[in-house]
């Protein structure tokens, strides 16, 4: 192998790597820190490669803040059943999330308790991936209280 193709074949692994670093939710969230944030829906963008919910959050000193709250891209939403259109922009709404590991006011969507008190969640990937492989239709049902 010539050294121009070591050198190609170097720097396309590390970038594959930032990559796939970039799209890993364990590696920016941390679940084991998960918690509730309760604010006004600001603004809700699903969309590819990644879908955004912004929630404008008072803090127990009266100041409000936004909290940008990453969540799946819109193909895979669609493909989970899972119902965003029930979240309408101005609700008050309670998210939990997994925080970020480097950033303030950053997370990742778990789920979501609608002003009708209707639990909104994701089931992920991985519950999609047994649907699939069992030749199942996703069940991820969308829990009311």
């Amino acid at each position: 192998m010539s050294r121009s193709s070591v050198s190609l074949l170097a720097v396309w692994l590390c970038l594959g790597g930032a990559a796939l670093a970039h799209h890993s939710v364990g590696i920016n969230f941390d679940s084991s820190r998960a918690f509730n944030l309760t604010g006004v829906l600001k603004e809700l963008d699903i969309r590819n490669p990644h879908s955004q919910v912004t929630l404008s959050v008072k803090g127990s000193d009266g100041v409000v803040k936004d909290w940008f709250i990453e969540w799946s891209d819109k193909n895979a939403l669609l493909r989970r059943k899972v119902d965003y259109e029930r979240m309408k922009v101005g609700d008050t709404v309670m998210i939990r999330v997994s925080p970020s590991r480097r950033l303030e006011n950053v997370g990742y969507f778990q789920s979501a308790t609608l002003r009708d008190g209707s639990v909104l969640r994701d089931c992920g990937a991985g519950a999609l991936t047994d649907a699939v492989e069992k030749g199942a239709d996703l069940e991820c049902p969308q829990v009311a209280r």
